[in-house]
Formats: structure tokens, C-alpha cells, sequence
């Protein structure tokens, strides 16, 4: 498909205008292809994953990860190497961050929270989802309230396992079953902590976590669950990966590759 419909409609449907994000979501290194055929998705942008893309004969790299943030100005040391790697072999980076930990239909959060669901049969009617913390003013995070009560232990297991995640729990309040969880795709933050305490939340769910933030969710009882930052967002490329395939027909590849 046409390069420039693509971004038209990657940037209307992830809606990159509606975030003030410190991470530059939108197409961030172009090339000189008209026509985009075959795309790789990835959690994150590095030189390894370049490399491996300029072997496949990729046109674009979608990622949720990397290049640029807010703080970088200048293309020196790692940042000269990946933009050359990019542009030598004539690949487009598209990265997009907190649109995606945010969206409706394909976002990491609300995936895991259906996901959640499914493996434990709780219907809609029985539950209350709700959108959990701002940021810069706009909702991103989802929390879920439910009837019938799970044993904790089985979020470290049949949840986990299933998706394929790490997991540590730090079970606070010592409690066997809980019937909420907080859901934060992000490092957690000692503001974000209280307001899970605040609101009864009986697990909050989050990718990493700062010891300070673990020495205060002792002192408040309030027990955390980390899944770790990329296993929780290796989802969302395969899940947008497969929109655009149904809609465009374009050619996807998905590179699951950590470190």
C-alpha cells in the first residue's frame, strides 16, 4: 500500500494527537519508498533488530520502543548507529508509545484485562471496568472489579503461564483471594500506588517497579504483581500487525526478540 496513506491511517486510528507523550509518536525515520509491502513489528527499536530487518528486506518497522525520546537532540554514539543502520538499507520507523498502552481496541492494557477475563470465565455483567490514573491529563490505565473472588496464587500460574510471563508477586496485604486489580503499563510510580491503596484495590498490576516504590506498598499493605515491561507488551504489535494485514493486506513479520 501507499507509504503516506499508512501513516494518514496509523496516526487517525492510534490517535497520536490526542497524547502529550514525551516519547515522538509518529513516523520517525522516513526512506524513499513509495509503497510499503512488507512490514516487521517489535516491542522495542535497536540495532540488532535492524539488522535482521535489512536481511528480510523490510520496508517499515512498527515499534512501541526507542529511537527518539523527549531528551534526545542530536544523532551521536547508539542513536548515529541505529539511524544508519535504518537509512543505508532505506527502512521507515514508525513508533508509537502511550497511544497504544492507551487504545480501546488493540491496547496493551485493555488486552491483558480481556485476556484476565477469559481465562477466568468472568462475564461483563459480573464486572467492573473502569479507567484507572492520568497521564498529562489523559486516561491510559484500566482496574477491574469482579463478584466471584480468585485465589491469588492463581495469577502466577493459569494467568501467567498462559501469556507466557514472568511474574513477582509481593502479597502485602495477605490476602488468599481478591476481587480487583489495578492494571499500569509502565514503571510504577508513588503516586499511582496511592491511589491503588486508596481506592481498595486488592492487587496492583504493574510492568517494573522502583524499590522505594516497593518500601511504601509494604508500609501501606498494598500488594504488587509485576509481569515485567516487555512480556506485557509483546501484544499489542501482533494485535496491530493483524488489523493492518485484514485491512490492507500487507505483508506482517513479528520479530519477538528481547535482548
Amino acid at each position: 500500500m501507499q507509504k503516506k496513506e499508512l501513516i494518514n491511517y496509523l496516526n487517525n486510528y492510534l490517535k497520536i494527537n490526542d497524547f502529550i507523550d514525551k516519547s515522538k509518536n509518529w513516523l520517525q525515520v522516513d526512506n524513499t519508498k513509495k509503497e510499503i509491502i512488507k512490514i516487521w513489528y517489535s516491542v522495542d527499536a535497536s540495532t540488532y533488530i535492524f539488522d535482521k530487518a535489512a536481511e528480510e528486506k523490510i520496508d517499515m518497522i512498527i515499534c512501541h520502543h526507542w529511537m527518539f525520546w523527549w531528551y534526545e537532540s542530536v544523532l551521536t554514539w547508539v542513536n548515529y548507529e541505529r539511524a544508519k543502520k535504518l537509512i543505508k538499507n532505506n527502512i521507515a520507523l514508525y513508533w508509537v508509545h502511550l497511544p497504544l498502552d492507551a487504545h480501546e481496541e488493540i491496547g496493551n492494557n485493555i488486552w491483558l484485562l480481556k485476556w484476565f477475563m477469559n481465562i477466568f470465565w468472568l462475564k461483563e455483567e459480573d464486572t467492573i471496568i473502569e479507567k484507572f490514573w492520568k497521564y498529562e491529563n489523559k486516561e491510559i490505565w484500566y482496574s477491574i472489579k469482579f463478584q466471584n473472588k480468585i485465589h491469588i496464587s492463581s495469577l502466577q500460574t493459569l494467568y501467567s503461564d498462559t501469556l507466557q510471563l514472568k511474574k513477582t508477586l509481593y502479597n502485602f496485604w495477605n490476602k488468599d483471594f481478591i476481587n480487583s486489580i489495578a492494571f499500569v503499563s509502565w514503571a510504577s510510580w508513588t503516586e499511582i500506588i496511592k491511589e491503588s491503596f486508596s481506592k481498595n484495590y486488592d492487587l496492583f498490576v504493574t510492568w517494573e517497579v522502583k524499590h522505594s516504590d516497593l518500601v511504601l506498598s509494604k508500609e501501606l499493605w498494598q500488594s504488587i504483581m509485576i509481569w515485567w515491561h516487555y512480556e506485557t507488551e509483546k501484544i499489542w504489535p501482533k494485535l496491530l500487525a493483524y488489523h493492518l494485514k485484514d485491512k490492507f493486506w500487507v505483508e506482517i513479520i513479528y520479530l519477538d526478540e528481547k535482548y
